[in-house]
């Protein structure tokens, strides 16, 4: 699910690069227009990286699905929570940090579609081993709201200091359900007093 998240998280992104990039050469040197096989050849550079791009938005829709359902198999419940503490600036630093800084404008050149590619390759990496992938932005358009929080009790997680993506509002003593999603990052619902009674 971490994958999943990191993924979609970038999707923003390739959607973006997908708007602001949507430019092809369709005329020649002399105003007339391209052959199939011509605009093929003088927009491939460009046809590559959109399609990354499109594939990119579409597994984010996919992987979005996914978290849908892995919401709902096999919750642990009846936890209670202390120390919470939302934080609602985690998906706008995401936002503003990693995803507008890399709308390059010149990835229909090889050396700009090289330098974007690697660029997103080493934004994956750095995602995949910290826990910065739960800064989602679709998550946070679609109502997550992400908080930092301890169990009062709870021998199956050993950390005492964790992160949540959750719907609902938290608070200090309320009880909750939770799903891991790596380490520390867990999905997270609010119990109503009577589910645990």
């Amino acid at each position: 699910m971490k994958f999943k998240l990191m993924v979609q998280s970038l999707s923003p992104l390739a959607l973006l690069t997908i708007v602001s990039n949507f430019s092809f050469v369709t005329k020649n040197g002399r105003g007339g227009t391209l052959s199939t096989f011509a605009f093929f050849q003088q927009n491939a550079v460009l046809i590559v990286v959109l399609s990354i791009c499109a594939v990119w938005v579409i597994l984010g829709g996919i992987f979005y699905v996914s978290f849908g359902v892995f919401k709902w198999h096999s919750e642990h419940g009846g936890y209670d929570i202390e120390a919470v503490e939302e934080n609602e600036e985690a998906s706008l630093n995401f936002f503003l940090t990693l995803i507008i800084p890399l709308l390059l404008d010149r990835i229909n050149t090889l050396q700009g579609a090289v330098t974007f590619l690697l660029i997103l390759a080493i934004i994956c990496m750095l995602l995949y081993r910290t826990k910065l992938f739960y800064a989602n932005p679709i998550l946070a358009l679609l109502g997550y709201r992400v908080y930092s929080f301890s169990f009062v009790s709870n021998d199956s997680v050993k950390e005492k200091s964790c992160i949540c993506l959750c719907k609902h509002r938290l608070k200090d003593s309320d009880t909750v359900e939770y799903k891991r999603i790596s380490d520390n990052v867990f999905y997270v619902k609010r119990m109503n007093r009577y589910d645990n009674q």
